[in-house]
């Protein structure tokens, strides 16, 4: 898990999960970047989740994300394979996010992919 780490100019900021992954115990949902206070301004933000190959090819059994400010999600994806093979470099997410806000970015894990390795890179901008 990753928090907030300000660039050099002060107008942007950034946080990477590196690679995620779980075993056999993981839970349903797995942290992989949490922000607890996103500053002083209000920020655009980028989120670019990645996904190794999947372990299991069952319908249900693609990873998701889901992105929560001060605790309310606004954005919540979990697809098939075949729309996971087909978007999975091109997945990005771009959101405003108020000030003082409390930024979740989380994987939504699947008892067929447990360890299938999975992470995100945020940029935010400070407006």
């Amino acid at each position: 898990m990753s928090s907030q780490i300000l660039l050099s100019g002060g107008d942007k900021y950034y946080s990477y999960s590196g690679e995620v992954f779980g075993d056999v115990s993981a839970p349903a949902t797995i942290s992989m970047i949490t922000i607890d206070n996103t500053g002083l301004r209000d920020s655009m933000v980028m989120i670019q989740p990645f996904y190794a190959i999947p372990v299991s090819t069952a319908t249900p059994s693609a990873l998701g994300i889901e992105i929560k400010l001060d605790d309310v999600t606004v954005i919540k994806q979990q697809t098939n394979r075949d729309a996971f093979e087909a978007t999975s470099s091109l997945i990005e997410f771009k959101l405003f996010v108020p000030r003082n806000s409390k930024l979740e970015v989380i994987s939504l894990n699947t008892s067929g992919n447990n360890v299938q390795i999975r992470g995100c890179n945020l940029l935010g901008y400070y407006l």
